[in-house]
């Protein structure tokens, strides 16, 4: 469970993040709520993090009924089919949730709280009269209580990624370039020639622009494509490099807050947004197999109409040239609209929109 505190010594706002463990699930409502107490200005704002694990998820649709029924021995009996985190004991004064493991939780916490609730992402069998705030990537305009995002939210923290990539920033004398790879999913298909493809284009852009590499690959990238771009890489083209194995996986930030410029495969919204938050060029690439689904493309196409975001597939790689435009409108403009629209749905009707808090910082405290 994570705790962070925005301290402004006024009146306390608490925000309940509830996540399954995904981590692109938890990235995605913690970026929520880490968004709107960034923009509080007449409170003190806590955000507690706790993970919630369906016991049984075929039960998941059920749970929904019962977390709407106006029993409330009902809703309570929604806690009792997830494995879950020590919940706050003080009260909590929003809820936000992404993902179907833990709809039902935030639902049923809401109701027999009586508070707000924020919800990401599909809304499964809930009515809309359960849910205060329904955010998604389009909105659904037939819902009074729609908030179109456009963008896909995350946790980056700007100057905590800064802070984070200073250390790799000494004593190098070359501009650092980062590169975060994904693999196979959401529509995309990658083979050995296509990780061939850009392990050769990332060689020759570094001999091109007399640039060092950051390179991150992750869990969908496989040992085969960990493997094959590792052979383009020595210590003269690649600064520093995450090859994930097994579960072991490292913190972006110092890549993010370290790179002039940053790459990412665009398999990943989330990957794409945390690259997009920094307010640097950012340049997403697609292998030869692209069939990402509607939405997926809607948000890559959108980003792109706004310059947030500038798509390449591997082949054109090798012939990029940096040429950033500042966008038509800023990542943290996106946000600021999104929180417009929160507060006038009520869900934080005691927070009014101002000039970004000042971050405190986060502790971790062990699940019971």
């Amino acid at each position: 469970m994570y705790t962070v505190i925005w301290r402004l010594g006024m009146k306390q706002f608490r925000i309940l993040v509830l996540h399954d463990g995904k981590p692109g699930h938890l990235s995605q409502s913690y970026g929520l709520a880490r968004m709107i107490a960034s923009r509080c200005t007449r409170c003190d704002c806590e955000i507690v993090s706790v993970r919630a694990v369906p016991r049984l998820k075929l039960l998941n649709r059920l749970l929904r009924r019962m977390a709407v029924n106006v029993n409330p021995l009902l809703r309570r009996m929604v806690f009792v089919f997830y494995r879950l985190e020590k919940m706050p004991i003080v009260p909590v004064d929003l809820v936000v949730s992404f993902g179907g493991n833990v709809v039902a939780l935030n639902v049923a916490y809401s109701q027999l709280h009586g508070i707000p609730n924020a919800l990401i992402g599909s809304a499964y069998t809930i009515p809309s009269r359960a849910i205060r705030a329904h955010l998604s990537l389009s909105g659904d305009l037939g819902d009074k209580n729609a908030v179109a995002t456009t963008v896909v939210l995350c946790r980056v923290d700007q100057e905590r990624c800064r802070q984070a990539g200073l250390a790799l920033l000494q004593n190098s004398d070359r501009p650092l370039w980062t590169l975060l790879v994904g693999g196979n999913g959401s529509g995309y298909g990658y083979h050995d020639s296509d990780w061939h493809r850009l392990g050769a284009a990332v060689r020759a852009l570094s001999e091109q622009y007399d640039i060092q590499w950051l390179i991150s690959t992750s869990r969908r990238t496989g040992a085969a494509g960990v493997n094959i771009l590792r052979r383009y890489m020595d210590d003269d083209i690649c600064r520093a490099a995450i090859w994930y194995e097994g579960d072991v996986s490292e913190p972006l930030d110092a890549y993010l807050g370290a790179a002039s410029q940053i790459f990412c495969t665009e398999d990943s919204l989330s990957m794409v947004s945390e690259a997009v938050a920094m307010d640097k060029p950012v340049i997403t690439l697609r292998p030869t197999e692209s069939l990402p689904t509607r939405a997926h493309s809607k948000a890559l196409n959108y980003m792109a109409e706004v310059r947030l975001i500038e798509r390449l597939d591997f082949s054109a790689l090798p012939y990029y040239r940096p040429n950033y435009c500042l966008p038509e409108k800023s990542y943290s403009a996106h946000l600021d609209e999104i929180f417009t629209r929160i507060i006038a749905l009520g869900a934080v009707n005691e927070l009014v929109r101002s000039p970004a808090a000042k971050y405190v910082g986060s502790h971790s405290v062990q699940p019971v």
